[in-house]
């Protein structure tokens, strides 16, 4: 038996060089390149370029430069390539052989790539990076270091390679967007307590208004509107300070809170401070954060007195178990079915009133357990609403610290 020889032999090890191109694009930050520099790297050393340029597309279709590696003459324009050539490449998946386009003066190659690149001397090849059909990007490579022709075996290989770095480039660009995503969801979320604060803020200086139309002339009710507007104008001031609290460090904070302070200076915050009623059971003091806290407990109280309007006023309890301090906050109006405390109380931005933003117990609940507290709710329809706060007793939480310290 005759045995034949392999009949063409192979440029590359493609086991030798599949292994080293994903070592390189694995490496990550680690080796000081950016993701496009390590494309280009992973690119070039495959098929013995110089170096080479990753050029991206921006949003109005053109190619703009990305990065380049070991590349540094070459001049390239801030537009490189045009929305139409971008739209020509996406279409045909065509890898390019610069020299072969710049030695050939035909007509109907006549300005398939840009004058810069048909320039320069040492550019080699046009690699179109394509996922799904959408094109990513383009990688231009400079002449092997021993100058050589573009054959078919490069081609078949560097389209290979074109949508395996298309899909890294198309991974990164959705892990950045959704990041976008979530910045401005962060961002949209805290500009959305913001404006439910606002809204407080002026429902009472309504309410105050409509009340001074017909109480200016009392004295004391005069003392108690510059205090209200002062308390109001003082809310404001620290508004954007807030915003740096609606986070994730919401309620980091840790100090000791007198229920009863605090439920004072929820009352004056009311323009009719009748409709908050405080049952008083004794000195309580809780740990967490007192700003958040209050916070929290307007929100609950702003949103008992609406939905209780014409029922009675809103209920302020305090009490110990002896290991948890609570505060609750009752309410006799219309009530909440199970199915909506299940499912949409702690939505935000579902809301039942039709000018609610749908988050005062949204921001509640987190502003809460922010400080390792609790917010129950006990809600009966035509009968009312508890909210109940409960958080470590301060001294509780003080005999725990000593003993762990010990």
């Amino acid at each position: 038996m005759i045995r034949l020889g392999h009949l063409f032999n192979h440029r590359y090890d493609y086991r030798a060089e599949w292994l080293r191109f994903t070592w390189t694009m694995g490496q990550g930050s680690s080796a000081g390149e950016t993701l496009p520099e390590r494309a280009i790297r992973a690119t070039a050393e495959m098929t013995a370029s110089s170096g080479g340029l990753l050029f991206m597309p921006e949003q109005d279709g053109t190619l703009t430069l990305a990065a380049r590696w070991r590349w540094p003459a070459i001049d390239v324009p801030n537009q490189a390539f045009t929305a139409e050539f971008a739209m020509s490449v996406e279409r045909t998946g065509e890898i390019v052989d610069v020299r072969q386009v710049r030695g050939d003066a035909g007509p109907d190659r006549a300005g398939i790539l840009p004058e810069w690149l048909t320039a320069a001397d040492d550019a080699w090849a046009l690699v179109p990076l394509l996922h799904l059909d959408r094109l990513h990007g383009v990688i231009v490579l400079a002449h092997p270091v021993q100058p050589r022709r573009l054959d078919q075996e490069d081609v078949g290989l560097l389209g290979i390679v074109g949508r395996q770095l298309a899909s890294y480039l198309a991974e990164r660009a959705g892990q950045e967007a959704l990041m976008e995503a979530r910045q401005f969801d962060e961002f949209s979320r805290r500009i959305a307590f913001v404006m439910h604060d606002v809204k407080n803020l002026a429902s009472q200086l309504s309410l105050l208004a409509r009340n001074a139309e017909r109480h200016a002339d009392n004295p004391a009710f005069r003392a108690d509107m510059l205090v209200t507007l002062r308390n109001s104008a003082d809310k404001l001031n620290v508004l954007l300070a807030r915003l740096g609290r609606y986070g994730a460090n919401g309620g980091a904070k840790r100090e000791r809170i007198a229920l009863r302070d605090l439920a004072g200076r929820v009352k004056s915050q009311l323009a009719d401070d009748s409709s908050l009623v405080i049952i008083d059971s004794g000195e309580v003091a809780v740990l967490g954060d007192a700003e958040a806290l209050e916070q929290a407990l307007v929100h609950l109280v702003q949103n008992a007195i609406e939905a209780g309007e014409g029922h009675g006023p809103v209920y302020l309890d305090i009490a110990s178990d002896g290991v948890r301090g609570r505060i609750d906050v009752i309410d006799s109006g219309g009530g909440m079915s199970a199915e909506f405390v299940r499912d949409a109380l702690f939505r935000p931005f579902v809301s039942s009133k039709p000018s609610g933003f749908g988050i005062g117990a949204f921001e509640a609940r987190e502003l809460v357990r922010a400080m390792d507290g609790r917010l129950d709710v006990d809600s009966r329809e035509g009968i009312g609403t508890r909210f109940s706060i409960s958080l470590p007793l301060f001294a509780a939480a003080e005999l725990i610290r000593n003993a762990e310290v010990a």
